[in-house]
């Protein structure tokens, strides 16, 4: 063969890849700077390049009123997002559904580490940051004081955005807060706070952020969705893989720094000691499980019940469940 042909074939094969990526549909995607979101970032790492019909584009918000606003306006089109506070806003009539869990389980009831806090009972009267008023942690935060028979009514609520908390809480403006890691871990290493519970020793195995997507992109563009979906699922079985085996490191040195300010140590902090303080490899969003957190979440009086089937988008994961079967198959003959 001559260089010629050599240059030729190279050439042809550029312009080829350049009108794969030129036809993908591009989806804005929102998240937080928390350890929930590592799917999105994770995928979006190792995949994107390699996605035919599908380019993905994170944007970092520091708020959820911010993502909210975003997700809105439609400068975003997708979002990892809270779980009540999406069912909030559907019910609402913002055109999302939810087509898989971000994780599950994840967060911590943090308190000072001068605290003399020990128990639910202990929590009367002092001050809560919690990141949302429809968060998940708001409706958790209710569950674990009623276990000592007090409510969110016996509790001073604040909100502040993750990433403030910290600092909140080393200047004495509030006694606890509860949020998505790794700011608990975070409060612990630096000598700021505690951890008092974790979530997943509240209710296990529980329903936190989700993945949503705005109704008309998932009618017209499903092919899309589903490979993207795909590597989610996968990426997230990996990211628990890598828990267990690699202590985090893989996960830590792709995502710190990068996509958001924490450093290697933080992020592996928030997903170790234990290592399933979160979990990704469950991302199924199963009706019984969005049933769980929305009664709790209706108990606290954050939001209303809806009908999570025309909530809920399950076609997705169906489709993912069926194309592994099938490969397991034809591996198995």
């Amino acid at each position: 063969m001559s260089k010629y042909l050599i240059y030729i074939l190279i050439i042809l094969g550029l312009l080829f890849e350049s009108a794969i990526a030129a036809n993908r549909f591009k989806l804005k995607v929102g998240y937080l700077p928390i350890l929930d979101h590592l799917t999105l970032l994770v995928s979006h790492s190792q995949d994107n390049c390699s996605f035919q019909k599908i380019e993905i584009q994170p944007k970092l918000f520091k708020s959820w009123n911010e993502m909210v606003g975003a997700l809105k306006a439609e400068v975003i089109n997708a979002t990892f997002i809270l779980s009540p506070l999406a069912i909030d806003l559907f019910s609402k009539g913002v055109p999302i559904k939810t087509i898989l869990l971000a994780h599950r389980d994840g967060s911590a009831i943090t308190i000072r580490k001068d605290s003399h806090i020990h128990s639910a009972a202990d929590l009367n009267g002092k001050s809560i940051a919690i990141p949302n008023h429809q968060a998940t942690h708001t409706a958790l935060l209710n569950h674990y004081l009623r276990k000592e028979g007090l409510s969110l009514q016996d509790v001073i609520t604040k909100v502040i955005a993750p990433p403030n908390m910290i600092k909140a809480m080393k200047l004495g403006k509030i006694d606890a807060f509860i949020v998505a890691e790794p700011f608990g871990a975070k409060a612990q290493s630096s000598g700021i706070g505690k951890i008092l519970v974790l979530t997943k020793d509240i209710i296990n195995h529980h329903v936190e952020c989700i993945v949503v997507v705005n109704q008309k992109v998932l009618q017209k563009h499903p092919l899309a969705i589903q490979e993207w979906l795909n590597s989610l699922i996968k990426i997230g079985k990996l990211i628990d893989k890598d828990k267990l085996e690699n202590n985090s490191q893989w996960v830590a040195n792709i995502t710190a720094k990068r996509y958001f300010s924490h450093s290697e140590e933080t992020v592996i902090l928030g997903l170790q000691h234990p290592s399933d303080r979160i979990s990704f490899s469950d991302l199924n969003p199963k009706l019984e499980d969005f049933q769980a957190i929305m009664d709790i979440s209706v108990s606290a009086n954050i939001i209303k019940q809806i009908d999570l089937n025309k909530f809920i988008d399950a076609r997705f994961y169906q489709n993912f469940l069926k194309m592994e079967a099938n490969y397991n198959d034809l591996n198995m003959d």
